[in-house]
């Protein structure tokens, strides 16, 4: 899993958990859960700055969400190689368009996807540890014997891009999006309001909240991102592009906010975003040989 930047911040905890993975997991499910922010808000200042951390507290909180609010269903999860095959685009063409289809379902999914995207190690053998700690883990914290409960969440219909199946939208990363938050003291709130808004579904009152922040600061480039991804993921991809563009144009894109703007191109299809943002991404050491599969990938299906 993502390496904590920080990991002599879990060394004390509670007695009957051990020191390091153990207390972290611990003290970031109290974090997700609104139970604790440690000393001075030291814990939520490294979480907004980790982002091991920042995805952990992510998939607690939707866990939370499934455990309390009540899930609508129980998905069946592709294996850890057949995840792996299909990132490297090995997966047969019928089985793809499956795994495809849960991915649009499956929070935890697209959670293990992305990391296999970041990390160097050794793809399915990692994977599958993953699983069984992080899901293991999640149910032992919430007092669940099951592996996977996930809300269904609606996701608008990509058909109409030739390249949808490539697109993998991801995990906001809150860090990075409170990093490029023009006015921080007098906004994050807002901007954390529609970024758990995003997080629990609710793409409507996501950008709501995003568009309350650009009335005042229309140029907001952490506030247009999450208002462009909550207009895709409710179905309206012309306004989630300009409101890209505008981000784009605003201040220079980070590496995550340029693989976001990559995905989004290849939901929508436009190939001039897709070519813009693997030359952006080209030469990133998280990205580059992502983007190098993905190249290939639109240059053998042509314009």
């Amino acid at each position: 899993m993502m390496e904590c930047t920080n990991p002599g911040l879990f060394s004390a905890g509670p007695v009957w958990l051990d020191p390091g993975e153990q207390r972290r997991h611990e003290a970031l499910w109290q974090l997700a859960r609104g139970k604790a922010e440690g000393e001075g808000g030291v814990l939520r200042r490294h979480v907004d700055e980790c982002s091991g951390c920042a995805q952990m507290v992510h998939s607690f909180r939707l866990l939370s969400n499934a455990v309390w609010e009540g899930a609508e269903v129980f998905t069946v999860c592709p294996s850890a190689r057949d995840l792996s095959d299909y990132l490297s685009f090995e997966l047969p063409a019928h089985r793809r368009e499956g795994v495809d289809e849960h991915l649009r379902a499956c929070s935890y999914c697209r959670d293990d996807l992305g990391w296999l995207n970041r990390t160097s190690e050794p793809k399915i053998a990692a994977a599958v540890i993953r699983r069984w700690l992080t899901y293991g883990l999640l149910a032992a914290s919430a007092g669940l014997a099951l592996m996977a409960l996930i809300p269904m969440l609606s996701r608008p219909n990509r058909s109409a891009s030739p390249y949808a199946d490539l697109a993998r939208i991801p995990v906001i990363n809150r860090g990075n999006l409170i990093a490029t938050l023009h006015q921080p003291q007098r906004f994050r709130s807002a901007l954390e309001d529609s970024l758990n808004a995003y997080d629990a579904g609710d793409y409507r009152m996501a950008a709501a909240k995003a568009l309350a922040i650009l009335q005042t600061s229309p140029g907001d480039p952490s506030a247009l991102f999450i208002a462009s991804m909550s207009e895709y993921q409710q179905g309206n991809p012309e306004e989630a592009e300009k409101l890209m563009d505008e981000s784009e144009r605003s201040q220079p894109m980070s590496g995550f906010r340029c693989w976001s703007a990559l995905q989004l191109g290849l939901a929508t299809g436009s190939r001039v975003r897709i070519d813009r943002e693997c030359q952006h991404l080209e030469n990133s050491p998280d990205y580059a040989e992502q983007v190098r599969l993905i190249r290939e990938a639109v240059r053998r299906r042509g314009a």
